[in-house]
């Protein structure tokens, strides 16, 4: 080992003491948790952050339900094989006592014993096997139980995903809405614009107005009224007298 790597062992044992076996770094585990605990709350309140949160829920759901699953069935399993082995003993101690009673009938007395040593064999494996039968019909029902819970639950975490996460997207999509209303009704400098643009027409009417009065009231418009007048009578005249020429 060199030097260098020593030395790097001894600075990442001092820091391990420092943030496991001090106050300080009992207070900057504190801070730290506080934070990851903040980020974590936060990212949750977003639909992406509430997908991953469920997703990895039912993830240990689903795990949790397989595996109740699989005990089930080892369960089943061995209490299946247990019955046949109980109706295989059965037949056979009916075996054992047939051939016990011919030995008896042929006063073959040690072959006799031979088969009852063998039916002892067996009415105790009978009675080992009935325990055990018991024992998993009960464990049976007790397994089902839990995998029936499993998957009921797992269900439901379904359902709540889909409707908590609806409910998420669409209230997301209306805060973004009423952002984007506040964000028009806070951005004023278009509606300056178009006050100006407001300001700008009624002064510019305003002017217009004025410029016609004053026309109006000059001398200049005075004359030409005047002269438009006098046009209109010598013109009326001329009509007058066109009209008394046409009746005589």
């Amino acid at each position: 080992m060199t030097n260098f790597m020593f030395i790097i062992i001894v600075v990442i044992i001092l820091m391990a003491l420092l943030l496991f076996c001090t106050p300080f770094g009992k207070q900057l585990r504190v801070k730290l948790r506080g934070r990851t605990d903040e980020v974590m709350r936060q990212d949750a309140q977003t639909p992406e952050g509430a997908r991953d949160y469920y997703n990895a829920a039912i993830r240990e759901k689903e795990d949790f339900y397989n595996k109740a699953s699989v005990t089930f069935a080892e369960i089943s399993g061995k209490l299946d094989t247990a019955e046949k082995e109980l109706y295989q003993a059965n037949k056979d101690i009916m075996r054992v006592t047939q051939q016990i009673n011919a030995c008896l009938d042929e006063n073959k007395e040690d072959e006799a014993m031979q088969y009852a040593i063998k039916k002892s064999t067996l009415e105790n494996k009978i009675n080992v096997l009935k325990n055990t039968i018991e024992e998993m019909k009960e464990a049976q029902i007790h397994q089902k139980g839990i995998r029936e819970q499993a998957a009921e639950e797992l269900q439901k975490l379904k359902e709540e995903k889909e409707q908590v996460l609806f409910q998420m997207e669409a209230d997301s999509q209306i805060i973004e809405l009423h952002q984007s209303m506040d964000n028009l009704n806070t951005n004023n400098e278009s509606d300056r614009m178009l006050e100006r643009v407001r300001e700008g027409a009624r002064k510019t009417r305003e002017r217009a107005e004025g410029s016609r009065i004053a026309y109006d009231s000059s001398a200049q418009a005075q004359d030409r009224r005047l002269e438009a007048a006098e046009r209109e009578r010598n013109a009326r005249q001329i009509l007058e007298e066109m009209k008394s020429q046409r009746r005589k």
